[in-house]
């Protein structure tokens, strides 16, 4: 009897540091990464604008099957959906089943006339469970990598384009 006293208050006891410990990390995480193009606003937003373009550059979409529909896409156990346009920026809502949802936007800005940087950010807002909290420190690592190599992808697209 001692024994399983004492697994129980061992398990509550490390239930409790572990979530103690998730809460101090934040609830909004930001994945960010930009690349520097020579190329027209237009190109740019040709290929990130408009999801029957990404399967030009980006590697999972070569890979898997893209059904479209509309402004969504749904491409294995992931849907994303556009959410806004303007000149300079486009917006997607992206789901990954068994993760909280993440906030996409590519953005770009002129440096000079011509010489492009787009900016690519994923924003995902967890809640207070220690699983989604430990899960986002994976979000750099896994999400970054895969960000720089999809905007190489991006930049060799822009410029073997003949539009």
């Amino acid at each position: 009897m001692r024994i399983i006293k004492l697994v129980l208050i061992s398990a509550l006891l490390l239930s409790i540091l572990v979530t103690m410990i998730s809460l101090l990390f934040p609830s909004t995480v930001m994945v960010s990464r930009a690349i520097e193009i020579k190329t027209s606003p237009d190109k740019i937003a040709y290929y990130t604008a408009h999801l029957n373009h990404w399967n030009l550059w980006m590697s999972d979409w070569k890979q898997n099957e893209v059904k479209l529909q509309h402004d969504t896409a749904y491409i294995g156990t992931q849907i994303i959906h556009l959410e806004s346009q303007t000149d300079t920026s486009v917006t997607y809502h992206w789901v990954a089943t068994g993760q909280a949802p993440y906030q996409v936007k590519i953005e770009w800005f002129a440096l000079e006339k011509g010489n492009y940087v787009i900016h690519w950010t994923f924003e995902q807002k967890v809640k207070w469970y220690p699983w989604e909290k430990f899960q986002t420190l994976l979000n750099e690592k896994l999400l970054g990598s895969k960000m720089e190599m999809e905007l190489q992808n991006l930049q060799t697209a822009i410029n073997q384009s003949l539009f």
